[in-house]
């Protein structure tokens, strides 16, 4: 019973502790290290996708829109298809992806928790966490919950 109770009183104790900004360290294919620290001040965008997944394939273009777009943003790829560096990098040039990409498989994706796939997060330059979908997204809908994400912080 005395277990019981201190179980509960150290969850309730975790619970009134606010949460810290998640932390990442990802290396890309190009053998840069990003770190979501690293970019205080500007928009992170992680996508997690995989290469036999056709709507994280359709995503991609409106991706590299945003990537081209946008110098306040910063997008990475996180494939979790657990194949070579080199048939992951031949996939996303044929698509002429030029945004970070991350090579690995389900375990590099666990700490963003992905319920399906394509699973993308938003964290403002704070490093927290705005915006979390399981599905295809469009460049105008990050740009509209990044301005909306902006207007809140503002007031």
């Amino acid at each position: 019973m005395t277990t019981r109770i201190s179980a509960l009183l150290a969850t309730l104790l975790c619970l009134s502790i606010p949460a810290s900004a998640t932390t990442f360290s990802l290396v890309d294919i190009e053998g840069r290290n990003h770190q979501l620290e690293n970019y205080r001040g500007k928009w992170v965008l992680v996508n997690v996708w995989a290469t036999w997944c056709p709507p994280c394939v359709a995503e991609m273009p409106e991706l590299e829109a945003l990537h081209k777009s946008r110098s306040d943003l910063t997008v990475l790829g996180v494939s979790v298809d657990g194949e070579p560096a080199a048939k992951v990098t031949d996939f996303a040039g044929k698509l002429n992806i030029t945004y970070p990409i991350i090579v690995g498989n389900l375990s590099i994706a666990q700490p963003f928790a992905p319920k399906g796939f394509p699973t993308t997060i938003l964290y403002d330059g704070n490093g927290q966490e705005v915006f979390n979908k399981t599905g295809k997204i469009t460049k105008e809908e990050i740009t509209r919950v990044i301005k909306q994400a902006s207007a809140a912080r503002r007031q």
